[in-house]
């Protein structure tokens, strides 16, 4: 894809989202009901954590102040992925309802139009809510901002090619939603958890295998102390993952098409 079809696929992404947000918005009782709801369901998680950190202040060198900022970049950026391409987590709920022929006459990336067909309007509260709690983190400075936003937008990328990823594999496996599902809330779970949980092998599985880290560790590791190495396997990863994620599904889209093999619930 050149670099120009990109921007004009991240231009007609924000203009269809934008106006599904706005449509939201004419119901503003609900709007604001599902984005405060989100606010106050993450502020009582965080606050668990306050009261853990009050009873051990510091374990292995990580504090509150860092879980706040690991908070605050998982949260934005899977946020953006609910926002603006939460139809990739229902790709494996139309690959095995036959649904996917809709997106196939459509003149756009098959992929693409899968992905911001819908949007979850509740994740605004959990952008709003990245955002504060980055603020009060502690490590909020003018420098900052730009690498929070940076960061938050690389990991929210490679978030949504694993998810992707994971989807598509149900072209192979037939009923693969369930276990869809249950990556797509391990990997959030990975990712709101501080560093110093993770050792030995599952460390190396969330560097490698499973690469939640450059989700959310890595990020706030560059916060703190920002090197380009970091900054530059982040990048290497957001790219490996997206040329993965594109692998998977457009091959398996090909056995879609051919066998039209999902018309049976497998």
């Amino acid at each position: 894809m050149s670099i120009s079809m990109a921007v004009k696929y991240l231009k007609l992404t924000w203009l269809v989202q934008k106006i599904n947000i706005m449509s939201a918005m004419e119901y503003r009782l609900s709007f604001l009901y599902q984005v405060f709801g989100m606010i106050i369901n993450n502020t009582g998680l965080m606050f668990v954590w306050y009261i853990f950190f009050k009873k051990f202040p510091e374990i292995n060198g990580w504090g509150f102040h860092e879980t706040m900022l690991l908070y605050g970049v998982s949260t934005m950026s899977f946020a953006l992925v609910w926002i603006f391409l939460f139809g990739s987590l229902w790709i494996s709920s139309y690959i095995v309802k036959g649904q996917l022929d809709n997106y196939l006459l459509q003149p756009k990336n098959v992929l693409w139009s899968i992905s911001v067909s819908r949007t979850d309007i509740s994740a605004v509260g959990d952008f709003s809510f990245g955002i504060i709690v980055f603020i009060v983190s502690g490590y909020f400075t003018l420098g900052n901002i730009f690498i929070f936003l940076l960061v938050g937008i690389i990991s929210a990328i490679i978030f949504y090619n694993l998810i992707v990823i994971v989807q598509s594999l149900t072209f192979w496996f037939g009923n693969f939603e369930s276990v869809a599902e249950d990556f797509t809330n391990a990997l959030l779970g990975f990712t709101l958890y501080p560093q110093t949980v993770y050792r030995g092998a599952l460390q190396i599985i969330m560097y490698t295998i499973i690469p939640a880290a450059y989700i959310s560790l890595v990020p706030v590791r560059l916060i703190k102390n920002f090197n380009f190495l970091d900054l530059f396997l982040m990048i290497a990863v957001a790219i490996i993952t997206f040329i993965i994620a594109n692998l998977v599904f457009f091959k398996g889209l090909k056995r879609y098409e051919s066998g039209n093999l999902i018309n049976v619930k497998m």
